[in-house]
């Protein structure tokens, strides 16, 4: 599947683009888009090229913040008639549904969901992002603009103004943290198994009294009667399911199977008739941390090993000579070499 997003989601990024005093023409036109692209809110682009376009602009313009930045030109209005909908919501948890089964109409790849209660942060429930079928190493500012405009939202919105909490990000921020930390204004935690925004579990299920629950209804069998949600292959479950446990006793197929209100045979079977299985889901979603840990945080060998779920350092390294071709200690200083070249360029 070729996953796409809306235009709207790049609201801001020419104005961002030359504030840095970098031209965005030369770059959109590396990934195949225009100034003319962005200008219909829902034009349709491909998300492989705009990850890849974020990536490279935040590169180009030395900005590790390009996301956070792009996203303060953003409101409500880039998300269209699921704004709208979004508005409707008597509580937090109500507007969480709509986010966790309409997100596809932003973007086919986007996925959201609630962690009731938040394993991070005590007394709080996480909306945990995820992206689908885009490499860890060029989700890095997708995910900071995404969330950057999913605060935004709550903070324009009374009374939900300071709901959440914490952030989470999969990714470390290094000595460039600080235009993040005051941009949310709240506890930023680096290189987490999920990119989150951790809301106050006390006011979850408070409702806002300027709400029109009638209005709510409405939107909602619209949004049921004219965007069913597509069709979602189970691996593509068992990934989302899986990814957050990785490296915890959790990342079992009965386990899994168990969250997901499937019988583990049948699981097996069904995994099978898709190509895959439960085994090679796991595997691909330990390489795919492992190439972020090891591209993008300083975490020490011993301690990707233990998040990986390995049992000691000679496994993850077996395990990326097979990945990779290559032992983590290597590949961790061929990429450093690659981003210092690019960076004196």
């Amino acid at each position: 599947m070729t996953h796409v997003i809306r235009a709207a989601a790049l609201k801001g990024y020419q104005e961002v683009m030359r504030d840095c005093g970098v031209p965005a023409r030369p770059l959109l036109a590396d990934h195949g888009l225009s100034p003319e692209d962005l200008a219909d809110d829902d034009a349709l682009l491909p998300m492989e090229a705009v990850c890849g376009l974020l990536e490279a602009s935040s590169l180009a313009a030395q900005c590790p913040d390009l996301g956070l930045r792009i996203a303060r030109h953003q409101d409500l209005a880039v998300l269209g008639i699921l704004g709208l909908a979004i508005q409707t919501a008597a509580t937090p948890a109500e507007a969480s549904k709509i986010i966790s089964r309409f997100i596809f109409l932003q973007g086919t790849a986007l996925r959201m969901r609630a962690e009731v209660p938040g394993r991070l942060v005590p007394d709080t429930v996480a909306m945990v992002l995820e992206i689908d079928g885009i490499a860890p190493n060029r989700q890095r500012q997708i995910i900071e603009l995404i969330l950057g405009m999913g605060f935004q939202v709550g903070r324009m919105r009374d009374p939900w103004a300071h709901k959440v909490r914490a952030v989470s990000l999969p990714h470390g921020l290094g000595t460039a943290g600080e235009p993040h930390r005051r941009f949310f204004g709240v506890p930023v935690h680096e290189n987490q198994t999920s990119a989150a925004l951790h809301m106050d579990a006390r006011d979850w299920h408070v409702p806002d009294p300027n709400s029109h629950p009638r209005f709510q209804r409405l939107m909602e069998d619209h949004l049921e009667r004219n965007f069913p949600v597509p069709a979602q292959r189970l691996s593509d479950r068992v990934r989302a399911a899986l990814r957050p446990l990785i490296g915890t006793p959790q990342a079992n197929r009965a386990d899994i199977a168990h969250m997901l209100a499937i019988e583990p045979r049948t699981l097996h079977r069904q995994l099978r008739a898709e190509g895959t299985s439960f085994q090679e889901i796991k595997d691909s979603a330990r390489r795919d941390l492992a190439l972020k840990h090891l591209t993008e945080t300083a975490v020490t060998l011993d301690q990707l090993a233990g998040m990986l779920g390995f049992p000691e350092q000679s496994a993850l390294s077996r395990a990326c000579r097979r990945w990779f071709g290559t032992p983590p200690g290597a590949l961790r200083r061929a990429r450093r070499a690659d981003t210092d070249t690019a960076v004196r360029r």
